[in-house]
Formats: structure tokens, sequence, C-alpha cells
């Protein structure tokens, strides 16, 4: 915790006026709804882009392929690294 943490946590649990505690936690709120807009805004302002030729040809051959793949299992089991 940094020391700044700590001095305000010091503080603020030596502070007995209710309503000084209120008004700290109002502004907590205040600035941890403010930072949210803020990174849900910067989500909103990325831009997808579209797949370039080159992509779609390669997800296209990818598709057309007929290789067969052996499952993780299997090969592990063929070149007998599984310990049996």
């Amino acid at each position: 915790m940094s020391p700044l943490s700590k001095e305000i946590i010091e503080k603020l649990n030596k502070e007995e006026d209710i309503i000084v505690l209120g008004e700290v936690l109002d502004f907590y709120e205040y600035l941890r709804d403010k930072k949210n807009k803020k990174l849900k805004n910067k989500w909103l302002d990325i831009d997808e882009d579209e797949p370039t030729k080159d992509e779609n040809q390669l997800c296209q051959q990818y598709k057309k392929s007929e290789e067969k793949f052996i499952p993780l299992e299997e090969l592990i089991k063929e070149l007998n690294l599984d310990g049996e």
C-alpha cells in the first residue's frame, strides 16, 4: 500500500464527522464513475477493421484444406511422451 493511501486511511479512520465521511464517499463514487465512463468510451472508439484480401484467402484455403489433424492426446501417445 502506498504511503499516500495509508495516510488517507488513517485520517479517515480518525474522522468523526459523518458528513465529511459521506462527502469523501460521494467524491470517490464520482471519480470511479468518471474513470469507468472514460474506459467505456475508449472501448467504443475502437474501430474494427475489415480483413485484407490475404487474410480472406488464407481463411478460405484453411477451410478448403483436407489435412487431417491428429489430436494432441494421440500425438503424445504415439511419441511415448505420456510416460506409459
